[in-house]
């Protein structure tokens, strides 16, 4: 037992009176002992224990994503809505406003200006710039999708969602996530449709998902690619 089964550091505590192991995600695997003790003796100890600190070793592991400092704010250089098929390439202005406001100063060209080193106050300009555009083009392809399927809704509302894409009421109203402007055409189409299609069933029975294929053949593949679509989002829109 004279080779040791996993990396390790031995820490001398005077208040230590027998031997002890820590795993921490600074230290990895520490083992404590009095002052004093035989280091000889460590091995066996970590032999006797290996399975507890495997465990121990694979959860700080996991942990470790949770303990990643996120990269410095800066403003992105673009914004790219596939959806509709546009950028717009972005510049800053710093000036004495203590807000921050987005301008489109040419086609395809914004001007975020105000407090600009202010992280919160640009991500809340620039999703209030987002909600505007939703506004403007979702809303279309919505009645679009309407017409084009006979699924007749009564209002719409354009919100900024955590968990959905969109949704749809009891009495037809459907909300549309301002996300969505990141997603592919054929993508939003399907999420649409899939709400017009809760204006007739309510549930995910059979009977909706059948009458969701009726409209789209291949719901199915579009509901796959969109499970993973949310890892796509910039950091600023969430």
């Amino acid at each position: 037992m004279g080779e040791a089964l996993f990396q390790y550091k031995i820490r001398i505590s005077p208040k230590a009176k027998n031997p002890r192991l820590r795993v921490t995600l600074r230290h990895g695997l520490e083992v404590v002992v009095p002052k004093g003790y035989d280091n000889a003796k460590v091995p066996a100890i970590l032999y006797r224990k290996r399975h507890w600190i495997k465990a121990a070793l694979e959860r700080a592991e996991s942990n470790r994503k949770f303990f990643i400092p996120e990269p410095e704010w800066q403003l992105p250089q673009h914004v790219t809505l596939r959806a509709i098929g546009r950028t717009w390439h972005i510049e800053s202005r710093a000036s004495q406003f203590a807000a921050v406001a987005v301008r489109e100063v040419a086609p395809g060209r914004l001007l975020v200006f105000g407090k600009v080193e202010d992280e919160q106050a640009c991500m809340a300009a620039l999703q209030r710039w987002l909600h505007r555009r939703a506004a403007e083009y979702l809303v279309p392809i919505l009645e679009r999708m309407s017409k084009k399927t006979g699924l007749r809704f009564t209002r719409v509302f354009i919100k900024r969602q955590r968990t959905r894409w969109a949704s749809c009421s009891r009495n037809q109203t459907v909300s549309l996530n301002v996300k969505l402007l990141f997603l592919e055409p054929d993508l939003v189409e399907y999420i649409m449709i899939h709400e017009l299609c809760h204006i007739e069933v309510m549930n995910h029975s059979q009977k909706f998902w059948s009458m969701v294929q009726y409209h789209l053949t291949d719901y199915k593949e579009r509901d796959r690619r969109l499970r993973d679509a949310w890892k796509n989002l910039p950091r600023w829109v969430h």
